[in-house]
């Protein structure tokens, strides 16, 4: 049985609004557990891997405020989630994120469809629930997605292009989405991580500099590359997400604020400093 029954209690549960195909793809799940008087969390973690199903209770220090939790595996804090820059799509783009690595964000699939094919894990489970498949318009076959590329780096999710709008990737995976006209024209992507300080100050000059010139995009990639390099250093940390909700609201990004602000009000209680 799953936490909640409709849409909006759905929304309410995850904290965002999910996109309605992955709440369809719950649903049916559920459905086909209560008719065939099965479990549907067993189902769920038996045929796709997801031991539970929750929101911001899967978010570990590193996850992107951008990535939007949906379920965790139960080991080495992995979890999923949707990449939400925007409310103005049906569906989103899935990526997966391991506290444990420096991989960043995982791309799974762009869409939900795509998701939960490539969340099918077990082969025995997939021949005892065929009828669920079926229903769910999924091919019976286990993918081998794969996390990397062939130089080795980890596969990353690429925002659907919008007309004006312009997505540049970021090391925790999810990258910053924003008009154009609130990017520079290049980023310096080299970190001096054989002096942290210096680093830490170029980083915190770059974004102050892209701020004051009104290229609040700009100035959230440099924030995000701060946090990722440096989230283990706790004042940092803290002044990092201060600073990236005034580039979310300087955006408009309600959804990345209220995130945010959930982020830093609980940043004591949930993050070890």
């Amino acid at each position: 049985m799953l936490p909640f029954e409709t849409y909006n209690e759905a929304v309410k549960y995850f904290g965002i609004k999910i996109p309605k195909p992955f709440f369809h793809f719950l649903s049916t799940v559920d459905a086909y557990c209560r008719e065939a008087g099965t479990d549907t969390p067993d189902t769920l973690f038996d045929v796709f891997g997801l031991l539970r199903i929750e929101g911001n209770e899967a978010r570990y220090q590193q996850t992107p405020i951008e990535l939007f939790p949906f379920a965790s595996t139960g080991g080495d804090g992995i979890h999923y989630g949707f990449v939400i820059h925007t409310m103005d799509e049906d569906d989103y783009p899935s990526g997966e994120i391991c506290p444990m690595d420096d991989d960043g964000v995982v791309i799974i699939g762009i869409d939900t469809h795509s998701l939960f094919q490539n969340l099918l894990c077990d082969e025995e489970s997939i021949r005892n629930h065929l009828p669920l498949l079926k229903e769910l318009g999924l091919d019976p076959t286990i993918i081998d997605r794969g996390r990397y590329d062939k130089s080795g780096m980890p596969l990353r999710i690429r925002y659907p292009s919008k007309p004006g709008w312009k997505f540049v990737d970021t090391s925790d995976g999810a990258g910053v989405f924003a008009p154009e006209k609130y990017f520079d024209s290049s980023h310096t992507t080299k970190y001096d991580h054989l002096n942290r300080d210096k680093a830490i100050a170029q980083y915190e000059q770059l974004a102050f500099d892209m701020s004051t010139e009104g290229l609040y995009a700009s100035q959230l990639f440099y924030l995000k590359e701060l946090y990722w390099k440096e989230w283990t250093n706790y004042e940092l940390a803290k002044n990092c997400l201060e600073e990236m909700l005034k580039a979310y609201e300087k955006l408009d990004r309600e959804h990345l604020c209220n995130t945010t602000k959930w982020t830093i009000d609980t940043f004591d209680k949930r993050f070890i400093h």
